[in-house]
């Protein structure tokens, strides 16, 4: 695998759990986790991308991991990392593996199989998935959901409880699924150079309908590259409620690293 650059955009002020960057998981700041985990994989080097200091200097001395500041103002994740490669010099064809700065307990090995998905195709971006096993875990508006054609390409990325099962889901009661469903991980793979044209494109319609960056580029005609793990990974943190589950799971040795 070639040399590939890992970047987490990490945003001090989220609306639902503000300062989440610096929350403690297992006493230690949730973005400085992240990084750990993500040296574990193949990338030549982390790249923080963040617009708060406090988030700097909790990453001080934390050796191949940068810090890019970047303006508050930015919609996404994926305009922040645009920003740092403007603002470091990245070459356009260098491969970016985007992982989420609410992922402590990310798995280093699905970061480099998204990188090689990615270097093995011909799409613009790639990204993970693995089976749903439940119909509460379809139906949950927060598990966005991904179709594919015979390419494992992404047809769609839904909140909604996709492909719609109208037989079954026509039932009072529906016990189990008739087909596979698959969970879309918040993780990706692209050249340098689309993540600049994609912070170029104004936002579509579907994705501020759905709330999801990646439908920006299938609306535009770009092709998405899904690989299918058999390894779900751990939650991420989107609430106070999840940084809690994930201690209470670190303090009994459910979890270590």
């Amino acid at each position: 695998m070639k040399d590939y650059i890992v970047a987490i955009p990490a945003r001090y002020a989220s609306t639902r759990f503000p300062g989440k960057p610096l929350a403690l998981v297992g006493g230690m700041p949730m973005i400085k986790r992240v990084c750990l985990q993500s040296l574990k994989s193949r990338a030549k080097k982390v790249i923080v991308c963040t617009d708060d200091d406090r988030i700097k200097e909790a990453l001080s001395g934390l050796n191949h991991v940068e810090v890019c500041m970047t303006s508050n103002t930015l919609n996404c994740g994926t305009d922040r990392i645009a920003a740092m490669i403007g603002s470091m010099a990245v070459d356009k064809n260098t491969l970016i593996v985007n992982v989420q700065g609410d992922e402590p307990l990310i798995n280093p090995k699905h970061i480099d199989a998204v990188a090689s998905l990615l270097e093995n195709s011909d799409a613009s971006m790639a990204t993970l998935a693995y089976k749903i096993l439940s119909v509460e875990e379809l139906f949950n508006p927060n598990c966005v959901k991904v179709v594919l054609n015979k390419q494992q390409e992404a047809l769609y990325f839904s909140r909604a409880p996709i492909a719609f099962e109208r037989d079954n889901f026509k039932q009072d009661k529906i016990s189990t699924l008739s087909i596979d469903h698959y969970h879309h991980m918040g993780i990706y793979a692209y050249r340098a150079g689309l993540v600049c044209e994609y912070a170029k494109m104004p936002q579509t319609t579907l994705e501020k309908a759905e709330s999801l960056e990646q439908l920006r580029l299938l609306e535009n005609g770009y092709k998405i590259k899904v690989g299918i793990i058999e390894n779900p990974p751990e939650a991420g943190v989107d609430t106070p409620q999840d940084l809690e589950r994930i201690n209470a799971m670190i303090e009994n040795g459910t979890i270590t690293f």
